[in-house]
């Protein structure tokens, strides 16, 4: 994978790890999401403009959002049978992005406890 394709990856990935829609990026960086949804496929051109507002928007630094670009940050993602469990190994990556990506492991740990918990009273009431 090339340069371009591995930082509009990145991309994609930030905006789906900080739960953002195409359109709402789109409009903080004031392109269509057409426009948007071609940057996050590497068919677009992508301005040092457009990069500060991203490293902004996630709180990077700018540098960091283009040295990385080439590097795997989500080594593996992988189901367990049973209950969605999701097993992720990261590397060589910011730390902001880093506390990002296990506030949103927790947020999902969290989530699956309350599921489980549900899914009991319900069986329970069956």
């Amino acid at each position: 994978m090339n340069t371009v394709k591995n930082l509009a990856s990145r991309i994609k990935i930030l905006r789906e790890i900080h739960n953002f829609t195409q359109e709402y990026v789109a409009n903080t960086l004031g392109i269509s999401q057409n426009t948007y949804s071609l940057l996050e496929k590497g068919e677009t051109k992508l301005t040092i403009e457009r990069l500060e507002h991203l490293a902004n928007l996630y709180n990077l630094d700018l540098i960091d959002l283009i040295r990385n670009s080439n590097q795997t940050f989500v080594h593996s993602i992988s189901n367990s049978s049973g209950f969605f469990s999701d097993h992720v190994t990261i590397n060589q990556m910011a730390e902001g992005e880093r506390e990002i990506y296990l506030k949103t492991i927790q947020r999902m740990e969290d989530e699956i406890i309350k599921l489980h918990s549900l899914i009991e009273k319900l069986t329970n009431k069956i």
